[in-house]
C-alpha cells in the first residue's frame, strides 16, 4: 500500500482501526502510515491458523529503530506459555518457545493424528493439572512489562561458519535499507561452512542498490558471518497458497542475477 497504493494521495481522516499481521511488518512502513494516519488506531496481531490470533500489540507510538513491535500479550481466554526444550517456563526475559493454550486453539488435524501428536501436547500448567497446548515453533521473549517479543522461527534459526544465525535478524537489517522493498534470507547447504546466507531481494520502483552496498549496509551492524554471502535481486518474491513467502522455493532457486 505505501510503495504502490499512493496512500498519501488519499484521504485517510475516516480511518480508525489499523490491524495487521502474517509477517513481520517493516518499522520503516509502519513509520509512514502512522504519519499518515496519527488519529488511527495500530493493533499488530499474532496467531498461527492452528490458533487464530491469540496474542494483540497496541503499537501507541511510531517504533523506533529497525527492531519489530512486540506482539503483545494474550487475548481473552487463551494463555501464552515460553518453554524452554523440557517444557519449562523460562524466565522473564529469557528466549523461550513460544506454546499457546486457551479458547482458540485447535482440536487437531483433521485425518492427521500423527501430526496432531507432534503439534499439540499435553503440558503441566499447574502442579498435577494438565491441558492440550499448540507448540508454534517461534522464538520469543517476555519483557518486564509482559509483552512479548517476537525473535524469529525456531526453524529459521541456522549454523554457518560454527555460528548459530537467525535469518529474521539480517531480514530486518535488510528491510532497512531505504532502496530496499522486501527481502528474505535463505540458506543454503555448503560442505565447507555448513549452510551460505542467500538474500532475496525486491528492490523500490526507480531505486538503485548494489549487491555490495547491501553487504556493506548490514555489515555496518552485523557481525561478519551474518553478512549474505550471495545477493539476489527479483522484481517480486515467490509466495505461497497463503501469501506468505515461499522460502522453500527461495532456497531451492538460483537467479542469474546474483553477486
Amino acid at each position: 500500500m505505501l510503495t504502490r497504493g499512493g496512500l498519501d494521495k488519499h484521504d485517510l481522516s475516516a480511518l480508525r482501526v489499523l490491524i495487521f499481521a502474517g509477517e513481520v511488518f517493516p518499522n520503516k512502513y509502519l513509520r509512514q502510515l502512522m504519519a499518515l494516519a496519527p488519529h488511527a488506531r495500530f493493533v499488530n496481531l499474532y496467531g498461527p491458523t492452528e490458533t487464530n490470533v491469540c496474542t494483540w500489540y497496541d503499537v501507541s507510538s511510531p517504533p523506533e529503530g529497525d527492531s519489530p513491535v512486540p506482539i503483545g500479550r494474550a487475548c481473552p481466554f487463551d494463555e501464552a506459555l515460553v518453554l524452554d526444550e523440557a517444557l519449562r517456563p523460562v524466565p522473564t526475559g529469557g528466549v523461550g518457545e513460544l506454546w499457546i493454550r486457551g479458547a482458540s486453539v485447535m482440536q487437531g488435524y483433521w485425518g492427521r493424528p500423527e501430526r496432531t501428536a507432534l503439534s499439540l501436547q499435553a503440558i503441566e500448567i499447574a502442579p498435577g493439572i494438565q491441558d492440550h497446548a499448540y507448540r508454534t515453533g517461534d522464538l520469543v521473549r517476555e519483557r518486564p512489562d509482559g509483552e512479548l517479543e517476537f525473535l524469529g522461527r525456531r526453524d529459521h534459526q541456522v549454523k554457518t561458519r560454527g555460528y548459530r544465525v537467525e535469518l529474521g535478524e539480517i531480514e530486518t537489517r535488510l528491510a532497512a535499507h531505504p532502496a530496499v522493498d522486501e527481502a528474505v534470507v535463505v540458506a543454503v547447504p555448503d560442505d565447507e561452512v555448513t549452510n551460505r546466507l542467500k538474500a532475496v531481494v525486491v528492490t523500490k520502483a526507480g531505486a538503485q542498490v548494489t549487491a555490495d552496498q547491501l553487504k556493506q549496509h548490514c555489515a555496518a551492524t552485523l557481525p561478519r558471518y551474518m553478512v549474505p554471502d550471495i545477493v539476489e535481486f527479483r522484481t517480486a518474491l515467490p509466495r505461497t497458497s497463503s501469501g506468505k513467502v515461499d522460502r522453500r522455493a527461495l532456497a531451492q532457486t538460483t537467479s542469474p542475477k546474483e553477486s
